[in-house]
């Protein structure tokens, strides 16, 4: 029963991550595709970005969370991924906007943090040996 209970939790931890990922691609198609307006989804840019962004963040965390002492490449490199394209995408986003850098708003720069911080939590459970 024991080892039933660790490939429960492993495949937990990878339907997580997977489906956090999907979040994170599906909020910035739609966003590169409205760029700045609607996009293929019919939701404002606040409410996209509560529902898609905030939701992928959460589930990036529990996958972390549910997933930590499994062995599990899909979680490790899905959090590398996840993590970098979270970052950089609002980096992005961010410095392509007016003002560039220098007019960050908070908010992006929180998300970013985050987004790093994902990818750290990744790297990390590689160097621990997936």
């Amino acid at each position: 029963m024991y080892p039933q209970k660790h490939l429960q939790r492993r495949k937990i931890s990878e339907a997580l991550v997977i489906v956090a990922l999907a979040l994170v691609l599906i909020y910035i198609a739609d966003a590169a595709v409205g760029q700045g307006k609607q996009g293929f989804l019919p939701l404002s840019a606040a409410l996209r970005g509560m529902l898609f962004g905030a939701s992928s963040i959460i589930l990036f965390f529990a996958s972390f969370g549910v997933g930590f002492g499994q062995k599990s490449k899909i979680t490790t490199y899905l959090l590398i991924a996840g993590g970098a394209i979270t970052g950089t995408s609002v980096l992005g986003a961010a410095s392509m906007a007016k003002g560039g850098l220098p007019a960050i708003q908070a908010s992006f720069l929180a998300i970013v943090i985050v987004g790093y911080i994902i990818l750290g939590l990744g790297i990390f459970r590689l160097v621990r040996k997936l």
